[in-house]
């Protein structure tokens, strides 16, 4: 199993989540650490490394991340 890549959201740009919004915009990443492909489940620290949760990835479209969790270590098995 690969390591879950790291999205790290700029500085000021994460009121919203904090205020219990729920995505992350393209234009509020900083970096993206790790290797991941669109769908996979990331975890998102803030520009100084507080964990802010996990969510679903896909660089394809502006609402880059969907959040999935608020807590650290949440990890999610998906069945078909």
């Amino acid at each position: 199993m690969k390591e879950t890549a790291i999205v790290h959201i700029k500085k000021g740009e994460a009121r919203s989540l904090k205020a219990g919004g729920m995505w992350i915009y393209d234009n509020e990443i900083a970096r993206i650490e790790g290797e991941f492909e669109n769908g996979d489940m990331v975890k998102v620290l803030d520009f100084d490394g507080y964990v802010l949760g996990s969510g679903f990835i896909n660089t394809r479209s502006k609402l880059t991340v969907r959040m999935m969790s608020r807590k650290n270590g949440t990890s999610y098995v998906l069945s078909v």
